[in-house]
């Protein structure tokens, strides 16, 4: 058991469910706290509600990623079940060239009019 977290594009030809993960990650808890704290500054939500939901991501979200995948600057991850926090650090090193390849992905969708959608499960 554990964190699983994707991204897909959703478009008018793949509907409701959108496409499959074009990226999967494994507890990786800083992106999680990422995603968890720009889903509850658009939604209000607890970041809770994110489990087995989605937050459409946009342009600014992809750039500010961007710079704090750069800047070493991912938020901490204070812990949270099955998120893997006791490792964060090395995970988030050893996902560097993954998440920045990501953001490079999710803007290029994004470009072409499609929705890039963050979700994950625990």
């Amino acid at each position: 058991m554990g964190l699983d977290q994707y991204a897909y594009v959703k478009t008018h030809e793949s509907g409701e469910e959108g496409e499959s993960a074009k990226f999967v990650w494994r507890k990786h808890s800083k992106l999680q706290t990422f995603m968890e704290a720009l889903y509850t500054e658009r939604t209000g939500l607890d970041a809770t509600d994110l489990n087995c939901g989605e937050l459409k991501l946009e342009t600014a979200d992809i750039d500010t990623l961007e710079q704090a995948i750069k800047g070493s600057a991912l938020p901490h991850c204070e812990g949270g079940f099955f998120y893997g926090h006791q490792f964060q650090d090395e995970v988030a090193a050893e996902s560097r060239d993954y998440d920045l390849e990501f953001c490079a992905w999710a803007r290029a969708e994004i470009a072409r009019g499609s929705t890039v959608i963050y979700s994950c499960w625990w």
